[in-house]
């Protein structure tokens, strides 16, 4: 479903984005810390939960866009790659941050409804997820697979951040959780630029 040429990439992708400190992580890191590990896995898995809608529902509208209409799929590609330079560069230029807090007394549900409604989810899943997209098994199946393994990936982070909180955030200097950052970034700076480049020159 996902061609040996471009799922190396796609994974590192996925792995800059996912233990990049984020929205998500902010609130596994402070459930964890401020109450128990148990609740920061309860964020992380109704997180998990939420982007399986999102799944589904960007899998069903990029694939009937892609099968209407298929010059679809270069302005899907051109704009997937934009954003993860941009992403890329944000990730770079930003300071971590794991002050966000859980207000809602469901942990599971905070970590569903966030996830679910958060805008950058939706960009990512409509933009970056079809760039690796193949028609031989169908967008629509293709996209599903792509979907669960970024979600796979995502919820190891989160439950990693969840697992070692304590220690990592109690104990790490800013310059450390900066360092990550960085590195995640540039990484998604180099890909975003090797999409754009090897498509459209």
């Amino acid at each position: 479903m996902i061609s040996s040429s471009v799922l190396l990439p796609f994974l590192i992708i996925q792995l800059s984005v996912a233990f990049s400190p984020g929205l998500i992580i902010a609130l596994v890191v402070n459930q964890s810390v401020q109450h128990s590990r148990r609740k920061g896995f309860e964020v992380a898995l109704g997180a998990a939960t939420g982007a399986i809608g999102i799944t589904v529902v960007s899998a069903l509208v990029v694939s009937l866009l892609v099968n209407t209409v298929p010059v679809m799929i270069n302005v899907i590609y051109f704009v997937g790659s934009i954003y993860i330079i941009f992403k890329g560069f944000q990730t770079v230029t930003s300071k971590s941050s794991t002050k966000e807090k859980v207000t809602n007394s469901s942990a599971f549900l905070t970590g569903f409804q966030v996830n679910l409604l958060n805008p950058k989810m939706w960009v990512f899943y409509l933009t970056v997820l079809p760039i690796y997209m193949t028609a031989e098994s169908g967008y629509f199946l293709s996209l599903i697979y792509l979907g669960l393994i970024t979600i796979l990936i995502n919820f190891i982070a989160d439950i990693t951040y969840a697992y070692t909180s304590d220690f990592f955030f109690k104990n790490s200097s800013e310059k450390t959780k900066d360092f990550i950052n960085k590195v995640s970034g540039v990484s998604l700076l180099l890909i975003g630029f090797y999409l754009f480049v090897s498509k459209f020159f």
